[in-house]
């Protein structure tokens, strides 16, 4: 399973945090992006199988994340793309939700909430692993 993700987020800790969760899965083709517009330049570069999007990060803001998202959705169709958010209005997961992300995570991590989402995604690489081209 050859796996590409891209993790967007601001803070370093993060970044690595998710990289641990998503090693326990054999995923090493991990690129990262400190603000939307260096994730836009490397989703069309690499075109990721898997996104991890922050909505909020210093100097841009959820619009700014959110045209990450569209575009994203929108050249790479087939890109699964996961929600790290702290804000903890449903109704902002929800917009995503129906706009075709995956799912989200909530920050603070804490081991349910990632285990729920490390779930939804071993089922993803099982049952899309040859229509994604895992």
């Amino acid at each position: 399973m050859s796996v590409r993700a891209l993790v967007v987020d601001d803070s370093p800790v993060v970044r690595k945090v998710i990289r641990y969760h998503m090693a326990i899965y054999g995923v090493r083709k991990i690129n990262e992006a400190e603000n939307p517009f260096q994730g836009l330049t490397l989703v069309r570069e690499n075109a990721p199988n898997l996104v991890f999007l922050d909505l909020m990060m210093p100097e841009t803001n959820g619009i700014d994340s959110h045209g990450l998202f569209s575009t994203t959705r929108r050249e790479a169709p087939d890109t699964a793309v996961i929600i790290v958010t702290s804000i903890p209005y449903e109704k902002v997961r929800a917009t995503f939700a129906n706009d075709g992300a995956l799912d989200y995570i909530v920050k603070p991590f804490n081991y349910i909430s990632f285990d729920r989402a490390r779930r939804k995604l071993g089922r993803i690489f099982l049952e899309f692993s040859v229509a994604r081209n895992l």
